[in-house]
Parts: structure tokens; C-alpha cells; sequence
């Protein structure tokens, strides 16, 4: 048991921190633009809106197959030492 009662535990999703680095990047391009220190085109960052939602979709499809993959070789394991109990008894 938790020494932090009231806290639940959850998985780490990589493809939410690499999105909300991304929107926080383009976020403060925007904040530059808009104080007129810098010259960007408004579909360039909407581009890199575009750009940020793929990223972040690939990282959570890589995510998901190595946590699958991770999953299928612990079940693999599971039924070997099952397997093997089985038969020493």
C-alpha cells in the first residue's frame, strides 16, 4: 500500500509529454510573433500543429506496440513457469 493515500498510480504516456512540449514550443513562437520580434507565417504554425498531433500519434503507436510486446513475452514466461510446475508436481 501507498504511503501517499489518495494518490492513484497511473502508466506514463510519452506521447502527452512530447505533445505538450511541442504545443509549448509553438506556443511561445506564437507569443514572439506576437510581439513583433519575429516574422511567422500563421500556416506555418499551423503546420507544426499538424506536425506536433503526428509526432505525438507515432510515439503513442510505438508506445503501445513495445507495451504489447512487453505484455506477450511476460505471458510467455508466465506459462513456461507454469508449465514447468506442473510437471514437478
Amino acid at each position: 500500500m501507498s504511503q501517499y493515500r489518495g494518490i492513484d498510480r497511473h502508466r506514463f504516456e510519452p506521447a502527452r509529454l512530447v505533445l505538450g512540449l511541442a504545443l509549448l514550443t509553438i506556443g511561445v513562437l506564437a507569443y514572439v510573433q506576437a510581439r513583433d520580434e519575429g516574422r511567422l507565417p500563421v500556416a506555418v504554425l499551423l503546420a507544426l500543429v499538424a506536425g506536433s498531433l503526428l509526432l505525438a500519434g507515432v510515439v503513442s503507436i510505438i508506445t503501445q506496440s513495445v507495451r504489447r510486446s512487453r505484455k506477450e513475452k511476460d505471458g510467455e514466461r508466465g506459462e513456461r513457469d507454469r508449465a514447468a510446475g506442473d510437471g514437478l508436481s
